[in-house]
């Protein structure tokens, strides 16, 4: 009975011997990073901190939430596979949906709820208030219903302002200047521009002004 309690004490100190080995010894290391593709966040950084490191050790929450605090990032996902010596990196980023100027003058790609995403070309809608890292929602749903204009009216007023939410304006040259009235509107107000296009009816006019329920005021050249 005694020896048998030797030889149990003896090979629980192996084992904790052992584990000992693999959690601080210098040889369990990360010999593989796989990342998912990615827009935003840079690969090469993950790997960089990722290989090499020692497997028991590792602490993934940490690596998480460093990835999630880009707020391009939508979700990440760590998981380690001790016995291959593997690291495996998921991340979910957000999708850039349309393109809009700043008040700075900064052209950037949004997604769908306003996150600042990477620098634009030539937006539509110019004059975007900035909150923090995103736009307002109002703003985003101006530049989609912009978007959505027939490729004539989008060439013949290739600029809406949006600066002040309450009176947006549209300008071309040689094309009437547009009072659109409330920003969250918009989506109405150009249905009706449209409309007025297919009629040919903007040709002549100095001013449209479109702020006025469905009425519709214009204004001749001089």
């Amino acid at each position: 009975m005694i020896w048998a309690a030797r030889l149990g004490c003896v090979l629980c100190s192996l084992l904790i011997l052992l584990f000992a080995s693999f959690r601080w010894g210098g040889w369990w290391r990360v010999e593989e990073v796989w990342v998912s593709s990615t827009r935003y966040v840079a690969a090469e950084q993950l790997t960089g901190i990722l290989l090499g490191a020692n497997v028991l050790r590792l602490q993934t929450g940490g690596i998480r939430d460093w990835i999630r605090s880009d707020p391009r990032v939508l979700e990440a996902k760590v998981r380690v596979r001790p016995l291959g010596k593997r690291v495996e990196v998921e991340i979910k980023e957000r999708e850039p949906a349309v393109e809009v100027r700043l008040a700075s003058g900064e052209a950037v790609w949004v997604d769908a709820e306003g996150v600042i995403l990477e620098p634009g070309v030539a937006p539509a809608v110019v004059g975007v208030p900035r909150a923090g890292e995103r736009v307002a929602l109002e703003a985003v749903r101006a530049a989609r219903a912009v978007a959505q204009l027939s490729p004539a009216v989008q060439e013949r007023f290739p600029m809406f302002d949006v600066s002040d939410p309450t009176d947006v304006i549209a300008k071309g040259d040689g094309s009437p200047t547009l009072l659109l009235g409330e920003i969250s509107q918009l989506g109405e107000r150009l249905a009706i521009l449209e409309e007025l296009w297919e009629r040919g009816l903007l040709a002549e006019y100095a001013t449209v002004d479109l702020r006025v329920g469905d009425e519709v005021i214009l204004k001749r050249k001089r």
